[in-house]
């Protein structure tokens, strides 16, 4: 299936809409929605105008604008009522005591309703095109959220799409391809709990995928209780998220500056080409490069997963056998433990990775060059 995207002969029912928006920056939400309840100059599809107007609402910040916190004026004024005295007397005691006029203190009364919320502005850059975009992505956003499975074939980038699908603890599996790789994701329906959230996580992937040099992603969902399966390729109109943060975490980012630093015969490799293991795909966080000899080294930074996840890490580590592996994990986790891969060099850390440990294992006594063979990107 191709959704029914906003295209370029949208783009005046849109500049229609975004007038409405701008023309109400600072009024109260119901306002706007009186107003929305109207023709637009241009008019659009009811349903392509529906999936703008959620995108608008979610751009279109709001804020409560009161000179008396509401609800400390609505304390009071209950308060004095229940005291006895009239509406009039109670709001003239009340707004004396805050130096505002009765009319200003009924004004802060409800602010903070939704209703009455002032709006701010929209981003200064937002235009049809902008707007057409959005409202794409979040059409694909969420017909994947509902998804039961969904596959993604990318080459260039594919590390960032896995990465990140594990970051965010979506269930995924990688599996090498002649040419990049290919993600395996369970839908929001092979959980018990947390679903909703489970499904935002699965479409956040889809501002990503514009940033892969080539990819496909196929979602298997039911709509009127029928299959259907959603295509996404290069080329659709969807609005890509800001270009991927180079590290993960602060404690990538500050291992990678330590490490550049002390280390001036090394060079550190970002992102290292995958390896195949286990039938997957195994993404080290760094590759450390020796200057003047061949000597390539594998670095992976093992954090506070749950025992489950480090036992599947470790069990497909094993399977790569890799004979150049630093494995830096975290202090509560590498207590006790005896199931490393084969000749790997662990370093146990607390909060940062001490660059002096890597170094000393990095130049303890050489072995023989790895046997792993990385896979193609």
């Amino acid at each position: 299936m191709r959704p029914r995207y906003l295209r370029e002969d949208d783009h005046p029912w849109l500049r229609a809409l975004l007038d409405v928006y701008r023309a109400h920056e600072g009024r109260p939400r119901r306002v706007l929605s009186d107003r929305l309840r109207e023709p637009l100059l241009v008019e659009g599809p009811p349903d392509k105008r529906k999936r703008a107007i959620y995108v608008l609402d979610r751009l279109m910040k709001r804020r409560v604008q009161a000179v008396v916190r509401p609800r400390d004026a609505r304390e009071a004024l209950f308060d004095a009522r229940a005291g006895g005295l009239t509406r009039e007397a109670a709001l003239k005691e009340i707004a004396a005591r805050h130096e505002v006029e009765p009319q200003v203190l009924m004004e802060c009364l409800f602010a903070d309703l939704p209703g009455e919320r002032r709006l701010c502005a929209l981003p200064a850059d937002l235009d049809p095109g902008q707007l057409a975009l959005r409202t794409n992505l979040a059409l694909v956003q969420g017909l994947v959220a509902r998804s039961q499975r969904v596959i993604i074939r990318a080459h260039g980038n594919a590390r960032d799409l896995v990465r990140y699908a594990r970051l965010r603890g979506l269930l995924c599996e990688a599996r090498p391809l002649r040419a990049g790789a290919m993600l395996e994701l369970s839908g929001r329906y092979a959980l018990f709990r947390r679903t909703r959230v489970y499904g935002r996580a699965l479409g956040s992937l889809v501002p990503r995928l514009p940033w892969c040099d080539d990819y496909e992603l196929r979602a298997d969902y039911r709509l009127d209780d029928a299959p259907r399966t959603l295509v996404i390729r290069p080329g659709d109109p969807l609005y890509p998220c800001e270009e991927p943060r180079r590290f993960d975490s602060k404690l990538e980012a500050r291992f990678a500056r330590d490490f550049g630093k002390s280390a001036p015969d090394w060079d550190l490799v970002r992102e290292p080409r995958p390896v195949r293991a286990d039938g997957t795909l195994i993404y080290p966080d760094f590759e450390l490069s020796h200057r003047h000899r061949e000597e390539r080294w594998l670095l992976e930074i093992v954090g506070f997963w749950t025992e489950g996840y480090l036992e599947t890490k470790l069990r497909r580590l094993r399977a790569a056998k890799l004979e150049r592996l630093i494995l830096c994990v975290d202090r509560e986790r590498a207590c006790g433990r005896s199931d490393w891969p084969e000749g790997a060099r662990v370093i146990p850390y607390r909060r940062k990775i001490d660059v002096a440990s890597v170094l000393a294992a990095l130049n303890a006594d050489p072995i023989p060059a790895a046997s792993a063979r990385p896979a193609s990107s």
